[in-house]
């Protein structure tokens, strides 16, 4: 049986009161982040008094909880079985992977045409830290500054709405980000993507960008064929 305490690392201290939101927020949050980060494999049962007990709260609030990653589609209920954390279904993947490369690589061709100094500054710091991070082999960080790399740039344009259109797709593909994320030699090749994208974007090439762009998301949707073909029980057609 998989342990609350083991989950701890990842989503914070569960046990207690943690700053906002109720005790169900949090119970949801929790197992979100457990599920999505991967702490919580594919067809983990979830027990409900271990998180009844780690979060003080009755099993209604779990079972509320629960409801919501299942509307979510990241946990299937099976009744009188038990609730089991959902496999990743690839046919979804594959068209949140086409909506956002056709959106994040028109964003990078404004960004090397538009974008301030001081946001390309930005952006470099950015890089500088990925590659710290990678130094001192902290993957949740270098997880943390991937993410950022891609906000700042709808952000410094004051691209709300396309925002707004692309902040659910990145959500709905961060299981999958983050189950390819310890994979050898990963965030290395993320890192050198991102450099090139950068590069482009500060030497005012849009069309360089645009191809870097292309190439960086291209290249995830290859890597998930390739770990599809070794862990085939974690995804569902």
């Amino acid at each position: 049986m998989h342990s609350v305490g083991g989950v701890n690392g990842g989503t914070g201290t569960v046990r207690g009161r943690r700053a906002g939101g109720s005790k169900v927020d949090q119970a949801y949050l929790a197992l979100k982040r457990a599920i999505v980060s991967g702490a919580l494999a594919p067809e983990t049962p979830i027990d409900k008094n271990e998180w009844c007990a780690a979060f003080e709260v009755s099993k209604l609030s779990i079972t509320t909880a629960i409801n919501r990653l299942a509307f979510e589609g990241l946990v299937l209920v099976e009744p009188q079985s038990g609730s089991y954390v959902a496999k990743i279904h690839l046919e979804d993947v594959r068209q949140w992977m086409l909506m956002r490369r056709a959106l994040e690589v028109e964003v990078v061709g404004v960004c090397a045409a538009s974008m301030s100094d001081d946001a390309i500054a930005a952006l470099g710091q950015n890089l500088a830290y990925q590659k710290a991070a990678i130094a001192s082999g902290d993957l949740e960080g270098f997880h943390e500054l991937d993410t950022r790399f891609h906000h700042q740039m709808t952000e410094s344009l004051s691209l709300a709405r396309v925002g707004e259109v692309l902040d659910p797709i990145r959500t709905h593909l961060e299981r999958v980000r983050r189950t390819l994320l310890p994979e050898p030699g990963r965030p290395e090749g993320t890192y050198r993507e991102h450099e090139a994208i950068y590069r482009a974007i500060a030497g005012r090439a849009p069309d360089q960008a645009k191809l870097a762009m292309a190439n960086h998301l291209d290249r995830v949707a290859r890597e998930l064929q390739t770990f599809v073909a070794k862990h085939p029980l974690f995804f569902d057609e």
